[in-house]
């Protein structure tokens, strides 16, 4: 399972906003506000490997979804080049997120509740008219999410929180800017290839582990100011 800390992905993706920016002429640092509709699909590859429980039991590859909204907050800069045409940024983020998938693979049952977001991405896109641009973004994104194990049979065996993975995002978006400071825009994002270790099974004392992933959908609204 793949681990970050909080702290110094923060301090990366700020450190490398200043960092890109100190050499940079002309551009605009900017804070950003966007509520989205998320999509969490949870899968688990689960191989009961031939072990015999008191119940029948039988592995498959299992997937639950669950929708929700979420709240995401950046600090990014932009700065426009080849004669204002096209423009590159940066930016760092955090989000709250409220998806809870409830998976049943045989006799487990795995809830995964996702509750945060942060990472940073890279963007760049072109002016299609003094108003209107298009971008398309780049970036890694760490999930923080809460795991619980139970079965089918019994009240709740084992639970574990506060784990955090990362996976590549990418995306497309686009905006529209009300005057020079102030922007609206409409984005699209997909958090993929988040996977994890399952909380080992205490059924039967086979201490098995399963394979889990996460995807995340998100299409969002927002708000942009440059200073």
């Amino acid at each position: 399972m793949k681990r970050i800390s909080f702290t110094s992905t923060c301090a990366v993706a700020v450190s490398t906003t200043i960092a890109l920016s100190s050499a940079a002429s002309a551009g605009d640092f900017y804070l950003s506000g966007k509520l989205g509709i998320t999509n969490l699909d949870h899968t688990i590859e689960r191989d009961t490997g031939g072990f015999v429980l008191p119940v029948p039991d039988v592995g498959s590859v299992s997937t639950a979804q669950d929708t929700n909204g979420s709240l995401t907050l950046g600090l990014g800069y932009e700065q426009d080049f080849a004669n204002g045409d096209f423009f590159w940024g940066v930016e760092g983020f955090i989000g709250l997120e409220n998806t809870i998938a409830k998976n049943v693979n045989g006799v487990l049952k795995t809830k995964v509740d996702v509750n945060r977001s942060f990472g940073a991405r890279a963007l760049v896109g072109v002016n299609a008219t003094d108003r209107v641009s298009l971008y398309g973004h780049l970036g890694v994104t760490a999930l923080a999410y809460d795991v619980t194990n139970g079965y089918t049979f019994a009240p709740p065996k084992t639970n574990s929180a506060g784990e955090i993975s990362t996976g590549l995002s990418y995306g497309l978006g686009a905006s529209y800017a009300l005057d020079s400071g102030n922007e609206i825009f409409a984005e699209f994002t997909r958090v993929a290839g988040v996977e994890f270790d399952g909380i080992p099974e205490v059924a039967g004392g086979t201490n098995r582990v399963n394979p889990n992933s996460l995807n995340q959908d998100t299409i969002s609204v927002g708000y942009k100011f440059k200073f």
